[in-house]
């Protein structure tokens, strides 16, 4: 499911069952940059920013920003390699 007013960059792999979308009282939603995977099930969730050349971890929940470059996983998601390049990945 994907937010009607989310922004997503070019050139993006969105796996199935992936939630981009909004939370309660907050009404901004997630803006994801150029070349980014999320994995399967995650959520991306709130007034969240994804840089470019990112990597979400299937079934991660990011509700903080995620800087350009980095893998995060986990719930909630938390960056766990960064400088990364998206070919070693995708």
């Amino acid at each position: 499911m994907i937010h009607s007013r989310a922004k997503i960059g070019e050139n993006c792999l969105i796996a199935q069952q992936v939630t981009i979308g909004g939370r309660s009282k907050i009404y901004n939603v997630p803006v994801i940059g150029n070349n980014v995977y999320i994995g399967c099930g995650a959520k991306i969730l709130g007034d969240v920013v994804i840089g470019d050349d990112c990597v979400i971890g299937a079934n991660a929940v990011v509700i903080h920003n995620v800087e350009s470059g980095s893998v995060v996983a986990g719930v909630p998601a938390r960056v766990i390699r960064t400088g990364i390049k998206m070919e070693d990945y995708v």
